[in-house]
């Protein structure tokens, strides 16, 4: 079985899922990425070292002149027709429904009959477009669900996305967004030296350590976690931030010198481990927030979380008993949140053992049964088909 999945760049945490899925027995599996790099995601660049369970193409590649001329995506898009013309695939995978290069896989196989599959990290919460906007949207999102073979949905908001734009039940397969959650669980623990290390080196012995990792953007509300730590005074908390971004002057003349608050700049995903580690808990208060896949490396390296109810990852993964689902983006809020947490040394480590047993159920084996199952069904549905 020839399969062709499109997506945006190669982000690490789609190696794993995507090795497994080549590894199967009887299946050439080729992975067409628009480019090797994309600014704006926030990860340290990495070199591409290939799999040999598939195939890498990097479509902007193809013509350099021409992704310089025009654009990596709109280049990407008119090289992709030629890769599905060479692989000729009997099932499509695509990730997105608004970019060039994925609208172009979608018509494609629209107009060869070719079955494809729709999967993404839309929000039904976040999905807010109105006005002209929103009936394009509609239009476009209807025509595309419906000529599709399958939906794979990442979790309940995403789920509940696809299914107001004509997503029927039997279409429907559960794909949960997921990290390699042993990866990260067995790198934190072999960090834990150095991070107890850096806890002596920066005073905070015996604090309670917040983390946030992402961009810092207007939409990650990065001040309401400064303002709260400012709130709390001469609390034993301390907050590390990994990350850059627009926001860092702003966020840095907030904490106005505060020694409990942490900037560590841009921090490769490799050495990540070695802050989870390090910390107490993950704080994600991001308005309209996809998934967060923060919160899953942070739950398999033990770490209470707390975020905003409807951040897509939030929905699934964070309650009560692991952390501290935010109702608002109000600073009292935040301020309540992080001083319950650094108060209640048993409630805390109640939360971080719970992170560990509910983020098992979202596992990389999970995901890939989820595509296993799609593309099962369309070998079933071809063979019933030829006799």
């Amino acid at each position: 079985m020839r399969v062709l999945i499109v997506n945006n760049i190669p982000a690490p945490y789609f190696d794993p899922l995507f090795a497994q899925l080549g590894s199967a027995s009887g299946r050439d599996l080729t992975v067409c990425y628009t480019s090797t790099w994309n600014r704006d995601a926030g990860w340290v660049e990495r070199g591409m070292d290939g799999n040999a369970t598939y195939s890498t193409v990097i479509l902007d590649r193809r013509r350099p002149w021409l992704a310089r001329l025009i654009g990596s995506r709109n280049a990407a898009a008119i090289a992709l027709p030629a890769e599905l013309r060479r692989v000729r695939p009997d099932y499509v995978i695509i990730y997105g429904y608004t970019l060039a290069p994925q609208c172009t896989a979608m018509l494609y196989s629209i107009a060869t009959r070719t079955k494809y599959a729709l999967i993404g990290d839309a929000n039904v919460y976040a999905d807010r477009a109105a006005g002209w906007k929103r009936w394009m949207k509609t239009a476009w999102l209807r025509f595309v669900v419906g000529r599709a073979a399958a939906i794979l949905y990442i979790g309940t908001a995403n789920r509940e996305f696809w299914e107001r734009y004509g997503a029927r039940p039997e279409m429907l397969f559960a794909a949960r967004y997921a990290v390699d959650n042993e990866h990260f669980a067995r790198e934190a623990e072999r960090e834990r030296e150095a991070a107890e290390a850096l806890r002596r080196q920066w005073n905070l012995e015996g604090s309670t350590v917040f983390l946030f990792v992402g961009r810092l953007v207007a939409r990650k509300n990065v001040d309401l976690i400064v303002r709260a730590v400012r709130n709390l005074g001469d609390a034993a908390i301390a907050l590390i931030i990994a990350g850059d971004g627009e926001e860092r002057v702003r966020l840095e003349l907030l904490a106005a010198g505060d020694k409990r608050v942490i900037f560590l700049g841009p921090v490769p995903q490799t050495e990540l481990p070695r802050y989870y580690a390090m910390a107490d808990a993950l704080v994600l208060p991001a308005r309209d927030e996809p998934w967060g896949l923060v919160v899953n490396e942070a739950m398999a390296s033990g770490l209470a979380v707390i975020a905003h109810r409807r951040a897509g990852a939030a929905v699934d993964l964070v309650d009560e008993c692991n952390g501290v689902a935010l109702e608002t983006f109000e600073v009292e809020e935040m301020t309540a949140a992080l001083r319950r947490l650094a108060e209640d040394g048993e409630a805390l480590r109640r939360m971080k053992e719970a992170s560990r047993a509910r983020i098992a159920e979202w596992s990389v084996e999970g995901a890939a049964r989820g595509i296993e199952e799609v593309l099962s069904a369309a070998r079933r549905s071809a063979g019933s088909t030829v006799k």
